[in-house]
């Protein structure tokens, strides 16, 4: 017992977040008028913001398509099952599964959207990751 907590307090020590802010202004600072030549100001924050975006956006969409992919695969199935009462209940359960999975996923994306919108004030797809300042 002794062993597994110093194995998960050292595991929690290395793992713990440690945060360094350098004093005075970074020679890339938009702050500083003073600014070297070839320093190009990106707002990470905005990229960062705008890549979980892409990559939550692209997540919904392939739900949806798996979503479709199996409506239709149980629509095939139905056809295909040739008047057998267990294809047929099959091929239903995969249908009401499919529909299912397309209501929550249309559900999720609404609620997300609609708790950004809330919390933040943007939806999804101009997500914005905030960052902290240093003093």
């Amino acid at each position: 017992m002794k062993k597994l907590l110093t194995s998960l307090s050292l595991l929690l020590a290395l793992a713990a977040p440690v945060s360094a802010f350098a004093a005075g202004v970074s020679p890339c600072d938009p702050a500083n008028p003073n600014q070297p030549p070839g320093c190009s100001i990106i707002n990470l924050p905005n990229a960062t913001g705008t890549v979980v975006s892409s990559i939550v956006n692209f997540i919904f969409v392939i739900a949806v398509i798996l979503a479709l992919g199996f409506l239709v695969y149980g629509g095939i199935r139905w056809i295909t099952s040739g008047g057998d009462k267990g294809g047929v209940e099959n091929a239903r359960n995969t249908i009401i599964a499919a529909i299912i999975g397309l209501i929550v996923v249309f559900l999720a994306y609404f609620i997300l959207n609609l708790v950004l919108q809330f919390l933040t004030g943007k939806g999804i797809t101009d997500l914005e990751i905030p960052t902290i300042t240093g003093a």
